[in-house]
């Protein structure tokens, strides 16, 4: 009897890991499951809070034609029995390998009244309940890429308003001394105001009270602190972290369950460089699909490899900048800025659906990714590969 393989969520690790297996092992069941039919660029989700303009593709469009595509909400993973219960069925789906490739669409609440961009839901509900042209005082509360490029979309398209970036910690702290003076002088000559270092110890319907005794206005807030994955994957007896991500191995599996793989924003791999975003999403689900072929075939199997190039970030439409970085993420004192830095990051977002489709069209594997060991550190952690018979599956 062929493998039955499930993956969960139709993301971009959900989407490379389907059509990347299938065209390596032909003799399994590939069903891919998902609440919703059609699959959003997250990367652009800012753009499409601040210009309304929604760019939306067939999920079933993006998969090969052996991938079966089933629109349903997961209800319960029951990773004992190797089931999962879906929406409206009384009847679990039995597997033999999960993938859960299910993102991080939720956010960690300060206020009943705040918006997000971080699921096509609340970007959906952002756009019905809010008349943009009446939104004259925007507060986003941190100042990491999510909150950056909001902050300065909404400034593009909307000029004379206010737009006020808060955070706990320094602002855009995660870039070089070049990259963080380069977004902080754009940020000053486009009147953004920057409140950084501020503990926030309450907001009220309409105003964020300090720790410091002062106080800010604001007629719309934007939640972009950070994010959380579903709390049915803590729910279903993973081990989670406290952003319920599963923790995983260096073979991308749950510690627990190891025919369970987990790729994307839903994985935790202690101690590694990796952090939630389409950078890692991509190279894991197209790893676990590798990674799996390579485990129904016999052969060898090597743990996750990966390294990172540098960070992209939006400044409105017309301007960017893209960070390099080291490999384990630490910022260069280079940078890529202006226009040719919008180019590139619009290069970047434009790859990302290339590869999408390429990798369904092509007969051979075709995207690729920076290779190296992803644990924090000098000593490797873990071999450079180890016969199939040793996994316990």
């Amino acid at each position: 009897m062929k493998p039955k393989i499930l993956i969960l969520g139709a993301g971009y690790a959900g989407i490379i890991a389907a059509n990347r297996l299938d065209k390596q092992v032909k003799d399994v069941e590939i069903i891919l499951i998902s609440e919703s039919s059609g699959f959003q660029e997250r990367i652009r989700f800012h753009e499409i809070a601040s210009a309304g303009q929604k760019k939306e593709r067939n999920i079933r469009d993006l998969l090969r034609t052996n991938v079966s595509f089933l629109q349903t909400k997961v209800t319960g993973i029951f990773p004992k029995e190797k089931r999962i219960q879906v929406e409206g069925s009384n009847q679990k789906i039995n597997y033999d390998y999960l993938v859960i490739t299910l993102g991080s669409s939720g956010i960690r609440q300060m206020n009943p009244n705040e918006n997000s961009i971080q699921s096509n839901g609340a970007v959906s509900e952002f756009l019905k309940k809010k008349d943009h042209s009446k939104i004259q005082n925007l507060c986003i509360v941190g100042s990491g890429l999510t909150g950056i490029e909001m902050a300065t979309e909404w400034k593009h398209f909307y000029p004379k308003s206010k737009v006020t970036i808060v955070d706990k910690n320094p602002f855009a702290s995660s870039f070089s001394k070049q990259g963080r003076d380069y977004i902080k002088n754009f940020f000053v000559e486009n009147n953004i105001q920057i409140l950084d270092q501020m503990n926030i110890k309450g907001i009220e319907e309409n105003e964020i009270r300090f720790e410091n005794k002062t106080k800010l206005s604001f007629d719309c807030i934007v939640n972009c602190t950070g994010f959380q994955s579903p709390n049915l994957l803590k729910e279903s007896g993973f081990k989670t972290n406290s952003q319920n991500q599963i923790y995983v191995d260096a073979f991308l599996r749950s510690f627990e369950f190891p025919e369970v793989f987990v790729a994307g924003d839903s994985a935790y791999l202690e101690n590694s460089i990796l952090r939630m975003g389409c950078v890692t999403a991509l190279p894991m689900g197209a790893y676990v699909a590798d990674h799996l072929a390579n485990l129904i075939s016999g052969k060898n199997l090597s743990p996750f490899s990966f390294q990172f190039f540098g960070r992209c970030v939006s400044l409105g439409r017309k301007v960017g900048m893209i960070q390099l970085t080291e490999g384990n993420d630490k910022p260069k004192e280079q940078i890529i800025k202006g226009k040719w830095g919008a180019i590139v990051k619009e290069m970047v977002c434009k790859f990302t659906i290339l590869s999408l489709v390429l990798e369904k069209k092509l007969p051979f594997r075709f995207y690729f990714w920076p290779k190296g060991n992803p644990i924090k550190g000098k000593n490797k952690l873990i071999p450079e590969s180890i016969p199939v018979g040793n996994l316990v599956t």
